[in-house]
């Protein structure tokens, strides 16, 4: 019992309390008991003085606090709710966020290439074309069947009369009919040359409607990945956000016990700024390339990011077929180049018709109608004209026309074989650079992936450094920017691989496979 009564007073006397100063001796005659209760009574009076100066001092705190902080901090400071109504508010957005996602049209890449494939205008433009090439053959295959004609008419004469007067004259007419046929046997072959010009047209009508085909497909595999690309800002921007909003909360906990200052929190409330200016900016750069995706889909709807979903692709790791094989593939495949071997032939066809025109032309013809003076009622034995036989042309001079031509049409397949030289050397040199751009853009993700681990390590270390005090805050800043530049370099780094990857697809002609995608 004495050892708890001097305990007691030697606090309050540590303590210097008006209470312990003025406290009455204690009499050495009185009793324990009266002694333990004028003690009891002092550290009651100790613990609500002791109150008091805790209940000021953080009175002096929360001032100083509120003097210190801006208002435009005390606009980001959501209130806090309560636990219970939190915990239903966020199963009801993640309700609303999973019935939002299902009202969505999950598009696929593939997808939109089949959709592009069957709606974009342009393509319906190159089928047009086809088409009108298609009825040049026809015109062309006419040549080769005979010339059939019906003709009829009604001639008024009238003669002057050397034996009467000028103003004399007689009055004649005549009525005829009759129909005629004519065949040509033989023209130098110039026939099968205009039929195989047509057919060479309606051959590049089609390859250029696979070109089309081609350059469409690659853009809408760029836009599809450009609408990704953005997709991935706006969830880096808003991972970025979220993280820095944990830690405006642990600062404004550590302020409030007196541990971080205002300083710290203002930090906080700027980089939650900067990373909703990032978002906002991300998810406008989103919504650009979804409507330049949605053009080339020949979709015009009104808010189609609000419609459209796409899937993200998976890596595309198999191993590159070697070169060679590639460029080979190229050379059967490609439009242009099949379209530059057409120009070659024709052009070769062409100097053979060159050639031709030194050859005569021969043809049949064959006449049968009636003529008669004054009436159209014709007789068959004495108005009746029947005529037929063979023709033949044969140009001897054209003052050297047919030479200069021949010359001109070996010029032009000059032309067309360096022409199809050069697009192979193009050709080669894009599938080289397309493979060594898949090659560097993997080793580049694989790099990156790496560099964003070490980067996420080395933040939370530093985080763990700035609560124990050991580290800034402004060192806790710059490995959070680490931590968002090695994201946003890792996402790009993926979306280069696919790009490239759909380059070499489209540089050797595979591109063009929708359905083995």
């Amino acid at each position: 019992m004495k050892s708890k009564l001097i305990l007691v007073a030697a606090l309050a006397a540590g303590l210097g309390l008006t209470a312990v100063e003025n406290a009455p001796a204690v009499p050495q005659d009185d009793s324990l008991q009266k002694q333990l209760e004028q003690l009891q009574k002092i550290a009651e009076q100790l613990k609500v003085q002791a109150e008091q100066l805790q209940k000021q001092k953080e009175e002096n705190a929360k001032q100083k606090a509120e003097a210190d902080i801006p208002q435009a901090e005390a606009i980001q400071k959501p209130d806090k709710p309560e636990p219970q109504k939190e915990t239903k508010s966020e199963e009801s957005n993640a309700t609303d966020a999973s019935t939002e996602s299902l009202k969505k049209i999950k598009l696929t890449l593939l997808e939109a290439k089949k959709i592009a494939l069957a709606d974009h205008p342009t393509l319906a433009q190159t089928k047009a074309r086809i088409q009108s090439a298609m009825t040049k053959v026809r015109q062309a295959r006419s040549a080769f069947y005979p010339s059939v004609d019906v003709n009829a008419g009604i001639t008024r004469i009238r003669d002057a009369q050397t034996v009467r007067p000028n103003r004399d004259f007689d009055n004649t007419t005549q009525y005829s009919i009759g129909a005629s046929v004519n065949y040509t046997l033989f023209d130098g072959f110039q026939r099968d040359f205009v039929l195989l010009q047509a057919k060479h047209e309606e051959t590049v009508a089609t390859l250029e409607d696979e070109m089309a085909r081609l350059i469409l497909l690659r853009q809408v595999g760029n836009a599809y990945y450009a609408v990704l690309l953005a997709q991935d800002n706006m969830e880096i921007a808003k991972h970025d956000a979220d993280y820095n909003r944990v830690l405006l909360e642990d600062a404004r906990k550590r302020k409030e016990g007196g541990i971080a200052k205002p300083s710290d929190v203002l930090n906080f409330v700027l980089q939650v700024q900067n990373a909703e200016v990032n978002y906002v900016n991300a998810e406008k750069a989103w919504r650009i390339a979804i409507v330049a995706l949605g053009a080339l889909l020949a979709i015009d709807e009104d808010n189609i990011w609000e419609n459209y979903e796409l899937i993200y692709p998976k890596e595309n790791t198999q191993i590159l077929p070697g070169i060679t094989e590639m460029i080979g593939y190229a050379r059967e495949h490609r439009p242009d180049l099949r379209s530059a071997d057409s120009d070659i032939q024709i052009a070769r066809d062409a100097i053979k018709a060159a050639e031709n025109q030194w050859y005569p032309t021969v043809g049949l013809f064959a006449d049968y109608g009636f003529k008669r003076t004054h009436s159209a009622h014709f007789n068959k034995h004495y108005d009746r004209n029947i005529s037929y036989g063979a023709t033949a042309n044969w140009n001897v001079f054209n003052g050297y026309r047919t030479t200069s031509t021949i010359a001109q049409k070996r010029a032009d397949l000059d032309v067309a074989l360096k022409g199809r030289d050069d697009l192979l050397l193009t050709i080669d040199a894009e599938i080289r650079q397309a493979a060594l751009a898949v090659e560097s853009n993997r080793v580049q993700l694989q790099r990156q992936e790496t560099v964003l681990a070490t980067a996420t390590q080395i933040r939370e270390l530093v985080h763990q450094e700035y609560v124990n005090g050991t580290t800034t805050i402004t060192r806790l800043n710059e490995v959070q920017t680490d931590v968002t530049n090695a994201e946003s370099a890792r996402s790009a780094a993926f979306i280069q691989v696919l790009q490239s990857m759909e380059a070499l697809r489209a540089a050797t002609g595979q591109i063009l496979e929708v359905d083995a995608d």
